[in-house]
């Protein structure tokens, strides 16, 4: 799989609407892809990406199957939701955050990146992994379209305004 390519391929479609893209081939290797434009600075979506998690989250869609993390990003930070779990391995704000998938089956890395572009951030989410044993079908069959719906709905909070009770000026104080 040639994933600079395939990558290359799909946030070329990006300037004509949100792109949400996978290939997984028959040995489990697996690469997903989500693009969109948003509008908003990069710094302010990195931090509601970096806050997903806490008690300060405004991004995560699913109450009933909440993430888990702590507040501080930091290497070696451990979260996760449902049965997936993954290590925070390096950030740089305000353009990425990624995370290492510390389960058996699944295996890779998980990093959204964000890029200034025509006025609004490039926001992308990619999964470059490995899948394995009865994980191979679970992808295909119930965790893949299950993630790419999370991340949809991601993205359609992102382009929201951050929810009316946080503004980013005041953390300091709310700390």
């Amino acid at each position: 799989m040639e994933v600079d390519r395939l990558v290359g391929q799909w946030q070329a479609r990006v300037a004509t609407g949100p792109v949400s893209e996978e290939a997984l081939e028959q040995d489990g290797r697996l690469l997903n892809y989500h693009a969109r434009l948003v509008a908003g600075p990069a710094a302010e979506l990195y931090a509601r990406l970096a806050r997903m998690g806490t008690a300060l989250d405004d991004a995560w869609p699913l109450t009933s199957v909440p993430m888990k993390s702590e507040l501080n990003l930091q290497p070696g930070l451990r979260a996760g939701h449902g049965p997936i779990a993954y290590e925070l391995v390096a950030f740089e704000e305000p353009s990425r955050i990624e995370w290492r998938f510390t389960m058996e089956r699944l295996q890779g890395r998980y990093e959204y990146t964000l890029t200034p572009r025509d006025g609004a951030t490039l926001v992308e989410n990619v999964i470059d992994g490995r899948v394995s044993g009865d994980m191979i079908e679970a992808w295909r069959e119930a965790v893949g379209p299950f993630h790419d719906w999370v991340i949809e709905r991601i993205f359609d909070r992102l382009e929201r305004p951050p929810a009316p009770w946080f503004d980013a000026r005041f953390l300091r104080a709310i700390k």
